[in-house]
């Protein structure tokens, strides 16, 4: 008989008390002067991190999501954690100038942005297996290659999102092709999907996971063409504020990566964010989200793809 949701919650909850359980013994016997212990005055990184996510809007659906790993970051870290919700991407940056919150969870696109307007600091990447961009078409349309786009329509997601607006442009310019010259690009929310079935647009770019939503929306399996399928998108990440600095960034960088198995717990257990549940986390290098500052530029917002000047 499977376990209930209440059980396996609270099963997982169990175990990232007893991990953090197992933490505390091996800090208290390591003692207070070793540097690498949270807590003691000794590290980078101040007593108090307050934390968000962008994806998240309000604080009763970020306790939700993310108590199991404030505690668990808490433990990790021996610092204070504090919840600061944030509505948008426009507000973080805000809330990061005005050092209202100093931990971010965030998406390639938010962070690109982010690191341009606020020079925000990329700590650790949250790898989402899976996730990744793809271009469909109907299949009666006689499209058989990105390259036919050249002179039609497609429709995304919103500008800016990772995997339905800057996937699909990212594959259209390895394809050859200027997004917004060669082909029409219109960026739609929502109503993406039911744009493409009323056949206002030939092709339809979105997250690989929307394939079967598609299929339905145009009359069952066999309806839709995948036209193309990006590589792995971008790794989600947490970035911290300009103002924490890069040793600090460092300090929290390697509690991240040593303690992943613990967070990721934390962050799956409650049930919420099951997109993070074969999820592994790596270092993060601003580097890795070049492709994403290309696919704005080509979207025309040039601004977003600037990189700060290191000093």
């Amino acid at each position: 008989m499977s376990r209930t949701p209440h059980v396996h919650q609270r099963t997982r909850r169990v175990r990232i008390a007893a991990a953090l359980a197992a933490l505390s013994l091996v800090a208290a016997a390591c003692g207070g002067d070793d540097e690498s212990s949270s807590g003691s005055g000794s590290d980078p990184c101040p007593d108090t991190l307050r934390f968000s996510d962008t994806g998240v809007e309000g604080l009763e659906t970020l306790v939700l999501e993310f108590e199991d790993f404030r505690v668990a970051l808490e433990g990790v870290t021996g610092k204070t954690v504090e919840f600061f919700p944030i509505s948008s991407r426009t507000a973080a940056a805000t809330a990061f100038e005005f050092e209202e919150i100093d931990l971010l969870l965030t998406g390639p696109a938010e962070y690109v942005v982010l690191r341009a307007q606020v020079n925000a600091i990329p700590i650790s990447g949250v790898t989402r297996p899976g996730y990744r961009a793809m271009i469909v078409v109907r299949s009666d349309s006689g499209i058989t290659d990105i390259s036919q786009l050249s002179g039609r329509t497609i429709v995304t997601k919103e500008v800016g999102s990772t995997s339905g607006h800057l996937g699909p442009l990212e594959m259209m310019i390895a394809a050859g092709l200027n997004p917004g010259v060669d082909v029409d690009v219109i960026p739609m929310g929502s109503t993406r999907i039911e744009v493409f079935a009323s056949g206002d647009a030939d092709a339809l770019g979105t997250g690989l996971k929307d394939f079967e939503e598609i299929e339905e929306e145009l009359g069952g399996p066999g309806s839709i063409e995948l036209l193309a399928e990006g590589p792995d998108l971008p790794n989600d990440l947490f970035i911290a504020r300009e103002g924490l600095g890069e040793a600090c960034g460092d300090w929290l960088r390697d509690r991240f990566v040593d303690n992943q198995q613990i967070l990721l717990d934390a962050i799956t257990g409650t049930g919420e964010n099951d997109k993070y549940l074969e999820s592994v986390i790596l270092p993060a290098s601003d580097g890795d989200y070049d492709p994403t500052r290309a696919a704005f530029e080509a979207a025309g917002f040039a601004d977003f793809a600037t990189v700060p000047d290191e000093d």
